[in-house]
């Protein structure tokens, strides 16, 4: 993803953004030296270990290791990727993006426009919970509280009310300062004939919040029988339906649920969070796509599926299934009884009761789906449902569990376990899985506490760049961060540039020990350092070259030899 960018705009964006003004904002900061200082927000602790330096603009955590630049930071305090984390400080530093990256003609935007969308979402969210209390609100008013909710839950999910006026909300903003033209790029208002009216009329509204807490659009819901029953915010520069995920800017903070819930309507959300269920989300009036199962998998490694429990629902939560699973999330299906919803379900049955509820992992429940419309009485009837079975256990990558769920399936049938293997087919080849995975050599070499020195050293500036030759690391990571500064380019795009591993393990290195203030002393470090760093590849050479000289024919134990004293020599002097 930072290929998107140039390093000149990326660091043109780190120098307003300054990295102890964004992490203050979630942790308590206090200066000492020349760091600032709070609890870690990435692990528990009760003596500060993570620390903020302003002059090199990184953080780096003592405790955990976590570190990186501001861009790292936010994509792990929001869950985001690098893309979506330069847009977000680009939208807090008031800065364009480039050309290239605003999307195509039709959604490129200023900034100060973004920013004015932002504006006109709030205050319309603001208009529709002002007006549920009115009398032109009644109905919705009334229709929430038939539907189980009070004051308290009402207020918490900033839920409102839209005006049966055909341009009410449009004239409201208006009166506000909003143009036209951008309501309508809002989705707020649609033209026809010249005339602008209002996008939701008539509904009870349901505001979409991002993480971070912008009013990106909304879902409204019809009082009554009419279609369509959930009416959404179309595309627009800041929202689209297939990304987002209802109610997120609340899971986000519920991080001890362990797993995330994820239901197909609003009111589902609502209700299971009313009865105190955490981590639920739902899908924006689609299908889950698989841009919503990556979101996922930023906040939580478990998915519960919530779908209601008649046959539509559990069609969609086999669908469902497929995408979570290829997004590598653990997935369990809850099952309803008697074709409840979650709704219904949660208020006939409470917080325990749903806790209690059976939840399947993916396989159970594509094999209780197997047995559907199927009569397991009759010999075809549980022949079909052993094939279909068979095909489902296919799926199964890991052969432990696959003998298992055969063997079930013998057990079930009554089949011989061989027979239903061959229908499997790929059970015989998932079973080499077992065998010792080959050795993968590694990509680097760990690099040593001095060469950690001499980075960090050359990062603060405290040694001239020419004093470290790339040759003088073993690990090609630190080769390339020579490289890198003695281009005079900033270390934060070279670190934006590394893996998470990478860069965790380059983060500790260059935080290994702590450095001299003065230049010249600084500069005797890095000599000595580079001298360790000598001596350690000739013992190592030496030892490699007494090993070859136990098996070497007579000429080659020769060379060896020479080698060896002139190695020795410089050892000693």
């Amino acid at each position: 993803m930072a290929a998107r960018f140039t390093d000149a705009w990326l660091e043109e964006l780190r120098s307003r953004v300054p990295i102890e003004e964004v992490v203050s904002e979630y942790v308590r900061l206090k200066q000492k030296g020349k760091r600032f200082w709070g609890l870690c927000p990435f692990h528990n602790e009760k003596t500060p270990s993570f620390s903020v330096d302003s002059e090199s603009q990184l953080y780096y955590c003592f405790g955990c290791h976590k570190g990186g630049t501001v861009f790292n930071f936010v994509m792990d305090m929001e869950r985001m990727e690098f893309y979506d984390a330069v847009k977000y400080l680009a939208e807090r530093a008031h800065m364009d993006l480039p050309e290239d990256d605003r999307g195509g003609a039709g959604q490129r935007l200023s900034s100060s426009d973004r920013d004015a969308i932002y504006e006109a979402n709030v205050t319309s969210a603001r208009f529709f919970h002002s007006l549920l209390w009115t009398e032109e609100g009644a109905e919705a008013l009334n229709y929430l509280y038939s539907r189980g909710l009070n004051d308290h839950d009402i207020k918490k999910g900033g839920l409102g009310a839209s005006p049966r006026g055909w341009d009410t909300l449009t004239t409201h903003l208006e009166k506000q300062g909003f143009d036209r033209q951008l309501l309508k790029r809002a989705g707020l208002c649609v033209e026809k004939d010249g005339r602008y009216y209002d996008m939701f009329r008539g509904r009870v509204m349901f505001p979409i919040i991002s993480p971070q807490g912008r009013v990106l659009g909304f879902g409204g819901r019809i009082m009554g029988d009419g279609q369509p029953k959930y009416l959404n915010t179309p595309d627009t520069p800041v929202f689209n339906k297939r990304n987002g995920l209802y109610s997120l800017n609340l899971a986000k903070n519920e991080r001890q649920a362990g797993h995330l819930v994820l239901v197909e309507g609003y009111m589902d959300v609502t209700s299971l969070r009313k009865y105190g269920v955490q981590g639920v989300v739902a899908t924006l009036g689609t299908a889950l796509t698989e841009e919503q199962a990556r979101l996922m998998k930023r906040y939580t490694s478990q998915v519960w599926i919530s779908y209601d429990g008649d046959s539509a629902g559990q069609k969609a939560a086999l669908r469902a299934l497929d995408i979570l699973d290829a997004a590598g999330l653990e997935t369990k299906v809850i099952d309803y009884p008697q074709g409840m919803d979650p709704d219904d379900f949660i208020k006939k049955n409470g917080y325990d009761g749903f806790m209690n509820l059976r939840k399947l992992g993916g396989v159970d429940y594509r094999l209780l789906r197997a047995r559907d419309g199927l009569d397991l009485t009759t010999q075809d009837g549980m022949t079909q449902y052993a094939l279909k079975a068979c095909a489902v256990v296919r799926g199964v990558k890991n052969p432990v569990e696959a003998e298992n769920y055969l063997r079930r399936l013998a057990n079930e049938t009554g089949y011989d376990r061989e027979i239903l293997a061959r229908q499997v087919g790929a059970i015989g080849e998932s079973a080499g899985n077992l065998a010792p995975r080959p050795h993968r050599p590694r990509d680097s070499v760990k690099p040593s506490r001095a060469e950690g020195s001499l980075i960090a050293m050359l990062v603060k500036g405290l040694i001239p760049p020419e004093t470290v030759r790339p040759e003088d690391m073993d690990s090609p990571v630190n080769a390339e961060a020579v490289k890198w500064l003695q281009a005079g380019k900033p270390v934060t795009g070279y670190i934006n540039s590394l893996e998470d591993s990478v860069r965790a393990q380059f983060m500790a290195d260059i935080n290994s020990e702590e450095l001299p203030s003065d230049p010249a002393v600084a500069l005797d470090m890095a000599r000595q350092s580079l001298s360790n760093l000598q001596e350690k590849r000739r013992r190592a050479r030496i030892e490699q070259i007494r090993a070859e000289m136990n098996t070497a024919d007579p000429q080659r134990k020769k060379e060896l030899y020479a080698l060896l004293t002139r190695l020795l020599t410089e050892q000693r002097s």
